[in-house]
Order: C-alpha cells, then structure tokens, then sequence
C-alpha cells in the first residue's frame, strides 16, 4: 500500500471548538450508561476467565475514553517541559535538565527547519545518584501514551517499569527523558529528544555498551526509532533495547481506515483503540509516506535492515492488539541475526505492566518482571 494524502486523512470536524467540547463531553455522559450496562453484562460472559468484573469494565473504559486523545486532539497528564520540578516533589528521582543534542549529530531525517533541538527534563533513578559515578548498566526509559499523553515523572504509572527495573535487575541507574509530545512538536522532536538523553549519558561518561533502552507504548516505538537512527547513521549503539507493548506498524490504521476488515486482532478484548489521527498528529507537516518506512514501522522492514542490530527483548499481551505486529518484528530481526526475546503473558492486555492495578493480570505483571531482571543478568 503506497499511502498519499488524500481527503479522507484530514482530521475530523471535533478536532477543533466547539465541536471537540461537544465530542469530549458526550463521550463522558455516555459512560453513565455503559458503564452499568458493561456491569451486567460482563456479569455473566467475562472476555477472558482470569479477568475479574472490575478489569473487565476498566478495559472498557480506557477503551471508550482512549479515542479523545487521537480525534480531539487532547494531551492529558503531560508536563510544562520549560520548568524545574522541585526535588521536594520527587521521592524517589532526581531532577535534571537535558542539554539539546549537539547539532553535528543531526543529519537525514533528524533534520527540519520547523523542528529545533530544546532543552528538556529528565528524572535520574535513584534519587540523589550521580549519574557521572555511575557503574554496569545504565538505562535510558521512554514512557508511552501514544505520542500523545503522559509524562516521565516517577508518579506516572509506566514509570513502574522503571522502578521495577531499577529496585530488582543489575541496572541500578536510569534516566527518564521528558521528550515533548505531539501538541509541543511533530516528529522529528521525540527522536531528537530522545537522542538529546542518550547524549545525556553517554556525555556522563556512560559508555553505550553499558546503556539500555527501554520504553512502553509509543515509547517502545520511539526506542526503535532512536536505534534505527543511531544504527543508520553509524553512531554508537546501546548495549540491548527493551520494548513493553510497543507501537510497531504505523500503517495498518490507515489501511483499516480504508478496509475495515483490516483491523488488528484483539480489538474487541484489548483496551486500545487505535486510530490513523493518531500517526496524523505525530507526522505533522512530514509526508504520510513517512509511516511506510523502517523509523516508522519497523516491522515492514525489508532483509537486511536489522543485521547486528542489539539483542532486544519485547513484552506483549496475549490479549493485545498489538501482538501480532511484534510477533511480526521479532522474526524480523531473528531473520537478520538479531537474538531477540519475545516474551508474551498470558490474558494480558497492552501496557499491562505500566497500568498496574488497572487491568489484567497480577499473574503477568509478576512474570514479566522476573522474564526482564533476567533477561538484563543475561547482558
């Protein structure tokens, strides 16, 4: 498929006021409704057996309030990125400011006029740590949300995956970068961002055999992505990448966009709910054809693209829609020589171990936590 702007690709009509207030705001009402619909329904036919009522309707939900973000063009949870956060606030990280990457590191497709490198946040686990002392593994976390929400603050719940990683793995240090979301920037700003922190360490005296990359969610995409660039461009590369739930083909929605019966699996049980807006927003002023390429959709890449690429290990759901694109991914790389570890958990939805608490299940949360520490013992 050779995707070209057309008519059908412009954004909704809800996308501006008065009409996304008008969208956002049926959009809630209507749960007064489902939701004690969902509770009796899911009462007596459960998608999955493991999963209790409450879970059952949590993933309803997420997946009914999901689609604001895409369509009305709404950023929850994301952060002032021009403002220190007071370490007072933090207890378990430590500010820093992450210096714009240096402009002789910028070239192909990280270079855009309307696009500038900028100083941003960052959060140093543990707290008080000098990263420039730091010894073994270092990781670098990318936080998802779709490009679209969320932070990279300790009290953001992906941040579990880093607190997890950081309290029980060899990995004693890590560094959340803060990059800017699709309301501040289009791409090339989260890839620019994201290597303006890889930046970070390495100018801390990190070598990048001893750096990690780890993102959930569209930070998995972006972790792809910041590898695909360094590997591109003969940089340095990390010593492994770990990916939870990561986006990976960022042209099926467009395709479900013009064949419905394209549609990913697990659409019916999972709690996302993708849409092509969302690709939209992130491409910005760039062209659609961009989505088809290996930085956008890693698993449309042809032979070749992965030869000596990191060991990587990717996490999924069984229950996710994004599974079979990362199952696609992995033998991908396999072709290609790349030792990769897929793990999949049993009844688990996306982002199941960033959204602790929330959805299923416990079971795979605990798993995947010990498949991850070893995993890193392994490095």
């Amino acid at each position: 498929m050779s995707l070209t702007v057309s008519k059908k690709f412009k954004y909704p009509i809800w996308h501006k006021q008065p009409f996304k207030a008008l969208y956002v705001l049926s959009r809630i009402v209507a749960l007064l409704v489902l939701v004690p619909s969902w509770s009796i329904y899911y009462t007596f036919s459960k998608p999955r057996a493991s999963w209790t009522l409450k879970e059952c309707i949590m993933i309803r939900v997420v997946r009914w309030i999901m689609p604001l973000n895409a369509n009305a063009g709404l950023h929850p949870l994301s952060v002032d990125k021009t403002i220190a956060v007071p370490e007072s606030k933090l207890k378990e990280t430590s500010f820093v400011w992450i210096e714009p990457v240096d402009s002789k590191l910028l070239c192909g497709y990280a270079v855009d006029e309307k696009v500038q490198p900028v100083r941003i946040p960052g959060y140093v686990w543990p707290k008080h740590a000098n990263l420039k002392e730091a010894d073994g593994l270092v990781g670098l976390f990318l936080h998802g949300g779709g490009y679209m929400m969320g932070n990279g603050q300790e009290s953001y719940g992906e941040l579990e995956i880093a607190r997890q990683l950081q309290r029980n793995s060899k990995m004693k240090y890590i560094l959340s970068v803060e990059y800017r979301l699709v309301h501040e920037s289009p791409h090339p700003g989260q890839l620019i961002d994201a290597l303006s922190g890889y930046q970070h360490l390495i100018k801390s005296g990190i070598d990048p055999s001893r750096i990690v990359i780890i993102g959930a969610c569209a930070g998995g995409h972006l972790t792809l992505m910041l590898a695909r660039y360094l590997y591109d461009h003969k940089l340095p590369m990390p010593i492994g990448l770990m990916v939870y739930s990561p986006m990976v083909d960022m042209v099926i929605d467009f395709k479900i966009n013009e064949d419905p019966s394209a549609e990913r699996p697990n659409t019916d049980i999972d709690l996302l709910a993708t849409s092509h807006y969302a690709v939209l927003r992130l491409l910005g002023h760039n062209p659609i054809s961009l989505a088809e390429t290996p930085l956008f959709s890693p698993n449309l890449a042809p032979k070749g693209s992965f030869i000596n690429f990191p060991k990587t290990f990717i996490s999924i759901g069984s229950c996710e829609a994004f599974r079979r694109e990362c199952e696609d991914l992995a033998e991908v790389m396999r072709g290609d020589g790349v030792e990769v570890t897929l793990d999949a958990q049993e009844d688990a939805v996306h982002d199941f171990w960033g959204m602790d608490g929330l959805v299923p299940c416990e079971k795979a949360r605990g798993l995947v936590a010990v498949q991850s520490v070893e995993w890193i013992g392994r490095l």
